[in-house]
Parts: C-alpha cells; sequence; structure tokens
C-alpha cells in the first residue's frame, strides 16, 4: 500500500513532466514561428504566403495587377510600353541558411472568358527590364487558380532578385482583336520559399 507521500511525490513529479512538456511545446512553436516568418516591407501588401525560408517580398509598385481595358501592344515594345509590376525578393545576410530556393506566381487570378487566349500574355524580366527571365500567356487559365511564373529560383545570403512583371493584350495587325478590349483580369504576385 502506497503512503499519502509516495502519492503526493508521483503527483508532484507528472505535474512537472506536464508543465515542462507544455514550456518545450511552446519554446518549439514560437522557435517555428520565428524562422518561418516575413517581414511585409510595404503595409499595403499584408498576407503573404510563407511556407518556410527567411524571405522577404517587397513590392515598389503594386502587388494587385488590375485592367478592365487596355490597348494593344507589339510584343516587340512591352518594355517600353507596356505597365509592369516591380518587386524584389529577399534573403537578408542574417539568416541561418545559407540559401533558399523559391517559386513565383500570380495568385487570386480572376479573369473573364474572352481574355483566356494566346494574345493576352505576360513575361518576367529582371529588375532592370532588360533581361526576361520567363513568359507565357493566360490561354489555360482559369479563375481561382494560381498562374505559375517561375519555379526554383535560387537565392543566397544578403542578396536581393528584382523582377518586373508586364501583361499585355498582344497586338495582331492580322486578325480582329476587338472582343480582347471589353475584358477584365486582376491577380496578386505572390511567392512561397520553397526551402
Amino acid at each position: 500500500m502506497e503512503t499519502k507521500d509516495t502519492t503526493k511525490k508521483r503527483l508532484v513529479l507528472a505535474s512537472l513532466i506536464i508543465v515542462m512538456s507544455i514550456v518545450i511545446i511552446g519554446i518549439s512553436i514560437s522557435y517555428a514561428y520565428f524562422l518561418n516568418t516575413i517581414e511585409e516591407v510595404n503595409s499595403s501588401n499584408q498576407g503573404l504566403n510563407i511556407t518556410s525560408g527567411e524571405l522577404t517580398m517587397n513590392f515598389t509598385t503594386e502587388r494587385y495587377i488590375k485592367t478592365n481595358s487596355a490597348s494593344l501592344i507589339n510584343d516587340a515594345e512591352i518594355t517600353s510600353k507596356a505597365d509592369y509590376t516591380s518587386f524584389s525578393v529577399t534573403m537578408p545576410s542574417s539568416s541561418s541558411a545559407d540559401s533558399a530556393t523559391y517559386n513565383l506566381y500570380l495568385t487570386e487570378l480572376n479573369i473573364s472568358d474572352n481574355l483566356k487566349n494566346g494574345y493576352v500574355k505576360w513575361a518576367l524580366y529582371d529588375g532592370s527590364g532588360s533581361n526576361q527571365i520567363a513568359n507565357g500567356n493566360f490561354a489555360s487559365a482559369t479563375t481561382g487558380t494560381n498562374l505559375t511564373l517561375k519555379n526554383n529560383i535560387t537565392i543566397s545570403k544578403g542578396n536581393t532578385n528584382s523582377y518586373r512583371l508586364y501583361i499585355w493584350l498582344s497586338n495582331d495587325p492580322n486578325n480582329n482583336q476587338i472582343d480582347l478590349l471589353n475584358g477584365t483580369l486582376s491577380a496578386k504576385v505572390g511567392f512561397t520559399a520553397t526551402t
């Protein structure tokens, strides 16, 4: 038969184990949160989806892309005539990892049916607008889904990758494109760290 002292000691020991477990779990969650937070430099761009890493995304212009009407632009003139969204991804020099990988995409895509074709195009350029990194069109775009711009981009600690994203209506002088002028397109630029 156990004495009252032995029962009391077991109760105290069990209580200590539970308290220590809660403290350890709390510290682990706090540490994971600290490692996976993002610093949003532009306060109007809250809500970026970061799954891992220590990356910061900053927008020089708007994160939101919206168009209700646009003029037709020749593909050779996009960097001089088309509107663009300018942004950068930074891995601070204080990061615990030496490098990270991330994906860029358009999210919350809303596109009218008449713009789901090969004439509505996008191109991702470096920050100066001189080197094209990736391109595509909205022919297979679906409202409410993400559209991948570029996957598996590597960045090293202390570096910044700057971008310009152009979206335009591509002029084809051999086709009547009047139906493109009454469409709507809206999306947000997003990124996800993958390592």
